[in-house]
């Protein structure tokens, strides 16, 4: 939801920048489709090169297909607030999984009991009647 979110308003905000093959923001890394968005912003969510992606999306920016400014004011905030978010996500994902296998571990279910020493000595004695 969040990566939809920010794609929507990416897109409206910056997806007349004029891309460059020499810059972050290239005919596969840009804000002009939402599948391109995505992909750009799981770009930035991964930590690769953001702050060059958030400088190339600023104010004064040549527009596609004119000679107009581009880019935005809120570029910083924009891109500050998507990183703080998508690390504050994926550390608590990161921290519920530790969790959860933490409490799958310690359950009484997981710890082997008398009952699992009894059907041992059972299944041993099927293959090893003279218990040799």
């Amino acid at each position: 939801m969040l990566f939809f979110i920010y794609c929507i308003v990416g897109m409206q905000v910056f997806g007349n920048i004029k891309t460059d093959p020499h810059s972050q923001l290239n005919n596969h890394n840009n804000f002009q489709t939402f599948g391109d968005g995505i992909l750009l912003l799981f770009r930035c969510a991964t930590g690769e090169n953001w702050q060059e992606i958030m400088l190339d999306c600023a104010a004064g920016k040549e527009c596609e297909g004119s000679g107009e400014s581009c880019g935005s004011s809120y570029t910083y905030l924009y891109f500050s607030t998507f990183n703080f978010l998508c690390s504050f996500i994926m550390l608590n994902l990161f921290v519920a999984v530790i969790m959860d296998n933490f409490d799958y571990l310690t359950r009484d279910s997981s710890i082997l009991g008398p009952h699992h020493l009894d059907e041992f000595v059972r299944v041993w004695a099927e293959y090893d009647p003279g218990a040799t």
